[in-house]
Parts: structure tokens; sequence; C-alpha cells
């Protein structure tokens, strides 16, 4: 599954598994501190399909659809 799964509600914790996509967003991905084995904690979704709030370590992100699309996870 990926970051925008909409069985991913809001506290939940996922582990990224894989960076897929674009080269250009996965290396956007990875010098925003993302990398595979992490753990994050969707915090929430912006209306209107706007962008994913996430928690790592002691950083948030807004991800981008483009972005969170990229992202393979599992539940944790």
């Amino acid at each position: 599954m990926t970051l925008l799964d909409s069985s991913l509600k809001p506290g939940h914790s996922v582990e990224i598994k894989a960076l897929a996509g674009e080269n250009l967003v996965r290396e956007r991905l990875h010098e925003m501190g993302l990398r595979a084995g992490m753990t994050l904690t969707i915090l929430g979704r912006a209306p209107f399909n706007g962008p994913l709030l996430v928690r790592f370590q002691n950083s948030f992100l807004a991800l981008r659809h483009e972005e969170a699309q990229c992202a393979t996870v599992t539940l944790k």
C-alpha cells in the first residue's frame, strides 16, 4: 500500500518499505530524510485532496499527493 491508501487514518504508524516513482521525487523524499525502514505516524490530511501530514523522529512533513504516492508502506 502507499501513504495515500484510504485505510490509513490519523494515528496509524507505518513503516516505509520502499520509495518508488520518478527520480526527482525520490531524491526529494530522500533529502527530506525519508528512508526505507523508517517509521512514520499519520497525523492527518488537508481537505480537498491537500497534503498528507506525517511525523517521523522529531520532524513533521506535509507530503504532496505525488510524493506520498511514491512511498510503499506497511502498517506497524
